[in-house]
């Protein structure tokens, strides 16, 4: 009898965990990690505290007060040789990422100024990441101001899925399902003596969009106290919040089949035609059948899906006409995989099956 009940309060209580893990919200890679050829608007607003952590929680950012108009952020792969690293631009700012397996990593930036390269990167996320997830990296960069300035940082980072709840967003619209990300940089070297800096950035992500709808940053300098007795001063220097309207958050690269009227394709499509990608299901060698308007440099690589890349050809100059290419794939898994096809520098996106 006794075997009886502890069976039966077993199942429940293996229910009750069934129901909480698949019904809680988390990044994926395949629905979340950067991707290349993506537009992000963001829309600087004023700062919008970040309130508690934890649980059913309602976040009202339903009334904004723009602070600057919206500019964009876009995601592209800046060498051809190194798949996995990608940029982000924004603000005539490039910030430089590199995405190996499910981990996203930073590893510097450069504007017309300044110049810095991380020596130690640093973990931005790793998925999947869901609410209670935490994780720890150290960093350190090197770089240059006006190239003649020499410049250093150093610090920790810890990433937390502190808080879930509903996200109010301005035009009435309701994310019934958010879940919030705290980022803290504590930086213990910035080139400037007993002075620390802390940034904290809060991220919203709202279920089935792939980069944040929300967020908050707030920087601290934090002042060492000098003597016995005395507390370290913290001083707030800067607080700002971006909104990023979902249905803003597009894809520039083009995963519908190609329109068949020449007369209304355009960009990649206007130049990359007839093309065919032969078979599908494909067992060994992936034979790429295309026409070009004109003449182009071509290449292409194939990626998991999570973005890894595991087939790349050489970039080619390609006359105008009728072109192939042969991609073989028999030492790769079976699965689902993404052909990009590289056409200067636009980038057309393709499905096919490795059976």
């Amino acid at each position: 009898m006794k075997t009886k009940h502890t069976t039966k309060w077993l199942l429940l209580a293996l229910c009750f965990y069934t129901m909480h893990v698949f019904g809680q919200q988390s990044l994926r890679s395949e629905r979340n990690a950067y991707r290349a050829g993506d537009r992000i608007v963001k829309q600087q607003v004023e700062f919008k505290d970040p309130g508690s952590a934890g649980k059913n929680l309602t976040w009202d950012f339903s009334m904004l007060q723009p602070i600057n108009e919206n500019y964009t952020l876009d995601y592209f792969i800046p060498d051809s040789t190194r798949m996995d690293t990608l940029c982000g631009m924004e603000h005539n700012t490039r910030y430089y990422y590199y995405q190996k397996r499910d981990s996203l990593w930073a590893i510097g930036f450069e504007n017309s100024t300044t110049l810095m390269e991380y020596k130690r990167p640093e973990l931005k996320l790793r998925f999947p990441f869901s609410y209670g997830d935490t994780l720890r990296s150290n960093f350190e960069g090197t770089g240059q101001y006006s190239h003649r300035l020499d410049l250093k940082v150093k610090g920790y980072t810890r990433v937390e899925a502190n808080a879930e709840g509903e996200l109010l967003l301005p035009d009435f619209e309701t994310v019934k399902r958010s879940l919030r990300v705290h980022t803290l940089r504590y930086y213990t070297q910035t080139g400037r003596d007993s002075i620390e800096m802390t940034l904290d950035t809060y991220s919203w992500y709202a279920e089935g969009i792939r980069y944040p709808v929300f967020e908050s940053i707030k920087t601290n300098l934090i002042k060492k106290a000098r003597k016995q007795g005395e507390q370290n001063r913290d001083t707030t220097v800067f607080s700002t919040s971006f909104y990023y309207p979902p249905d803003l958050q597009t894809s520039q690269v083009q995963t519908d089949p190609l329109p068949e009227n020449p007369e209304t394709l355009q960009g990649v499509a206007a130049v990359f035609t007839e093309a065919t990608m032969l078979p599908n299901p494909v067992v060994s060698n992936l034979y790429i059948n295309y026409k070009l308007t004109r003449p182009a440099q071509i290449w292409f690589s194939v990626h998991n899906n999570i973005g890894i890349p595991l087939r790349q050809t050489t970039p080619q100059a390609k006359p105008v006409g009728y072109n192939y290419a042969t991609i073989p794939l028999s030492n790769i898994m079976t699965g689902t995989y993404t052909v990009y096809v590289h056409v200067d520098e636009m980038v057309l996106q393709k499905v096919v099956v490795k059976k």
